[in-house]
């Protein structure tokens, strides 16, 4: 295979997996910029820039690569920053065009020419899943169903019950205990208050059970004007036929 220049960059082939075919990154060297820090990360004449990574390549796959060319004193993300190690167990996918470059330090120059020369590279690009099936399998470990829940949760609250059980040991060890002084250690060795579900459910109840008793006492008050006013109302028309016999009897004589 000749080698093949674009554009300034020299073209590596990298074996798909499980196929015949290739894909491609590019490198090129790094140009340097006069700077007033003479130690730069990225060193003059020992760097190389990578462009069209996969999308899932990590720095330890880019060292797997290029170390059998030359020791690689560090490996510079295209975002700017160191990878993670994080990144190295993980192979976490780089999702941006920034981050599918990167700055491979070699520690001598010789490496970075034999680099510039080579034109495929025995290890093969990442088999990890990236794209649609990366995706589906980034969702599947996000979401790994009820019974995993439910499981971490159970881990989860027997570790939560057993530091528990342990503070509340190391508090009855304390509270018996004297001081140099001769006083007594005060420790309180009651449980935090556990708000139970039952009292949780509860509450709606009994606002509703007081609005069920302000309507009950707006409707007797209700009631109890009705009353008064009917009463009234007799008590009026009694009067009323009191007058109308005493008119008759000519026993009303109105002042």
């Amino acid at each position: 295979m000749s080698t093949k220049v674009f554009s300034g960059y020299h073209a590596i082939a990298l074996p798909l997996p499980h196929s015949s075919f290739h894909r491609f990154i590019y490198a090129k060297q790094h140009d340097t910029k006069p700077s007033a820090n003479a130690e730069s990360i990225l060193a003059a004449n020992r760097t190389a820039y990578l462009v069209n990574l996969p999308a899932n390549a990590s720095e330890a796959w880019i060292r797997a690569c290029l170390e059998p060319l030359g020791a690689i004193q560090h490996v510079v993300a295209g975002s700017g920053g160191l990878f993670n190690e994080e990144d190295e167990d993980e192979a976490v996918a780089m999702d941006n065009v920034a981050n599918r470059t990167a700055h491979v330090v070699f520690k001598t120059e010789k490496s970075l020419d034999k680099m510039l020369k080579v034109d495929v590279l025995e290890t093969p690009a990442p088999g990890k899943s990236c794209g649609l099936q990366g995706y589906a399998a980034k969702y599947r470990r996000n979401r790994p169903g009820l019974s995993v829940v439910k499981e971490m949760a159970d881990r989860y609250m027997a570790t939560f019950d057993e530091m528990e059980e342990q503070d509340m040991r190391r508090r009855e060890e304390l509270k018996n205990q004297v001081d140099d002084d001769g006083f007594q250690t005060v420790v309180n060795t009651k449980k935090r208050g556990v708000i139970q579900a039952e009292e949780v459910l509860a509450r709606p109840a009994k606002k509703q059970k007081s609005k069920e008793l302000d309507n009950f006492y707006r409707f007797q008050t209700r009631e109890k004007k009705r009353d008064q006013l009917k009463t009234l109302r007799e008590r009026f028309e009694e009067d009323r036929q009191l007058v109308e016999k005493m008119k008759k009897a000519n026993k009303f004589k109105p002042e």
